[in-house]
């Protein structure tokens, strides 16, 4: 039986501007690329890109225990500072990784939360069963609201030429964002990506899609700025090792092994899944998430390739593939911890044939985040 797959709001245009094929991500009808792969990347890396975030759910949480209800559900910290957004965790009593999202603070009493595509089935109730003692309201606007992202180095300037609101790096710095105005359409404006650039989420009714998709294309059109396929967005999140929920991580991966420690906070107070990752902290995690480069061959792994250590199985690569910024090809995958030091030699069991690999320093491109701060 054929699966029918669910269209984005963008998708019309998408089509209309030569999208060179479309994919099944998380059940939605995605394009794949609009020039090459390379070439996306190339233009990311030197101007912007625009592309497609409508499979990510936006779910509200409304009410006097709006905060306490995001502080009981998070890993993290969630400060109670409108204009703020946090990366966090959502957690089982075993510590595993319910989903991974960020979490922006409306107000005190108001959060949006932004679910990984392939949970927004999954994540409202979740949050829904766990909070229902606490006076807060639950709200899932996933169906009533879509995101557009640009990101590179000339994302600011494109921007600001549609707005007049200041998202100059003083007025909105990394991890912030604004409620206002793009090109007349009221939205939110993120600052955040998975490309490792400068660059911006923008959260608005799905009834102006067509309206934003080419207002940033007519402002951009001198400055370089291409559109971008979900195929290529998956390079840049393997070059930054930004996590992809099924494929990286999941309910049986906690976040200390999936290289997360950053985004607990252990003594905030009580969360779900506290109790469970304070006696994972104490005996040690058994596997952990490393980077490799391959040094032979170029062949990409799918996710579950074994990974062998002196011709013994000891691992699953999540991913590889090649990086047009790096011009090499790279990978992630879980090791015992004994074997996550940098310069460990693995094999990737592809097919027809094994890939020799080191493991190395992760993230592979620009490790200390200049370019997404700037």
């Amino acid at each position: 039986m054929t699966k029918i797959l669910k269209r984005s709001p963008h998708y019309g245009q998408h089509v209309a501007h030569g999208a060179k094929g479309f994919f099944d991500f998380a059940g939605w009808e995605m394009p794949e690329t609009f020039t090459s792969m390379e070439d996306e990347v190339k233009a990311c890396r030197s101007a912007a890109v625009l592309f497609d975030g409508h499979q990510m759910g936006e779910i509200h949480l409304k009410g006097p225990d709006a905060q306490d209800a995001v502080q009981k559900v998070c890993a993290n910290d969630i400060k109670a500072e409108p204009g703020r957004c946090f990366y966090s965790s959502l957690l089982n009593e075993d510590g595993g990784i319910v989903d991974d999202l960020v979490v922006l603070c409306l107000a005190p009493d108001h959060y949006l939360l932004t679910a990984a595509a392939f949970n927004v089935a999954k994540t409202p109730g979740w949050v829904r069963s766990h909070v229902s003692d606490m006076d807060v309201e639950i709200e899932d606007l996933t169906n009533g609201t879509t995101i557009i992202e640009i990101q590179g180095p000339k994302s600011r300037d494109i921007l600001q030429k549609i707005t007049d609101a200041d998202i100059s790096n003083e007025a909105l710095p990394y991890f912030r964002f604004v409620e206002t105005q793009i090109a007349g359409i009221d939205c939110i404006v993120a600052r955040l990506g998975v490309t490792g650039e400068l660059g911006y989420e923008i959260i608005y009714d799905p009834g102006y899609a067509y309206t934003m998709y080419d207002a940033i294309l007519e402002a951009g059109k001198d400055d370089g700025l291409q559109l971008c396929g979900s195929k290529t967005v998956g390079t840049f999140r393997l070059e930054k090792v930004y996590h992809i929920y099924t494929r990286d991580i999941d309910e049986n991966t906690n976040p200390f092994e999936a290289g997360l420690d950053k985004s607990v906070k252990l003594d905030k107070g009580d969360f779900i899944g506290r109790d469970a990752l304070l006696r994972i902290k104490q005996q040690g995690v058994r596997r952990k998430l490393v980077g490799f480069e391959i040094t032979d061959g170029s062949a990409a792994a799918t996710p579950g390739t074994p990974i062998e250590i002196n011709g013994q199985e000891c691992g699953k690569a999540t991913f590889a593939g090649f990086s047009p910024t790096l011009d090499k090809t790279i990978g992630i995958g879980y090791v015992p911890t004994e074997h996550a030091e940098v310069g460990t030699e693995l094999v990737i069991k592809t097919e027809p044939e094994s890939l020799k690999a080191t493991v190395v320093e992760t993230p592979f491109f620009d490790p200390k985040g200049d370019r997404i701060r700037v």
